[in-house]
């Protein structure tokens, strides 16, 4: 599967900086999943879990708000 950068970021840290082949998310309308060559997109964050899976395993994170963004460079999320 493809991957593409992935970059979880706080105001304090950089969480998560790497290449994942997928994350999903609790968006603000419900649960999102991103893969390489997704369409550009923001989206405000619920709480929730995002998870995201490269060839080490799979990653979880937990978040209270924030914002997801996906160009063609990668994607971002802002906690």
């Amino acid at each position: 599967m493809k991957s593409f950068h992935l970059t979880i970021a706080s105001l304090d840290k950089n969480v998560f900086d790497g290449f994942v082949t997928r994350v999903t998310a609790p968006g603000s309308e419900g649960e999102m999943t991103i893969l390489a060559d997704h369409v550009p997109l923001i989206s405000r964050l619920a709480s929730g879990t995002i998870t995201c899976a490269d060839e080490a395993g799979i990653h979880t994170f937990e978040v209270v708000h924030g914002v997801l963004e996906v160009t063609k460079n990668g994607t971002t999320i802002l906690l």
